[in-house]
């Protein structure tokens, strides 16, 4: 049981941590060919999105500690 464990905690991390550095690895290279106003163009995109997110779950808070 502990040895089951021990390699399914393992496997995990090493997973996580793969999808990580390929994540880390694939937005570099695009950020790298990508032409500036591109890149600008998708950070801002990506900001908007962030806070539209926050603004959802703000409002959602309330309704959730109601019930």
């Amino acid at each position: 049981m502990i040895k089951r464990l021990f390699w399914f905690t393992a496997g995990f991390a090493l997973g996580v941590y793969t999808t990580w550095r390929a994540n880390q690895a694939v937005r570099t290279t695009v950020e790298r060919y990508l032409p500036d106003p591109v890149v600008v163009r998708l950070r801002s995109l990506n900001d908007a999105i962030e806070a539209r997110q926050r603004e959802i779950r703000a409002r959602n808070r309330p309704m959730r500690s109601v019930g």
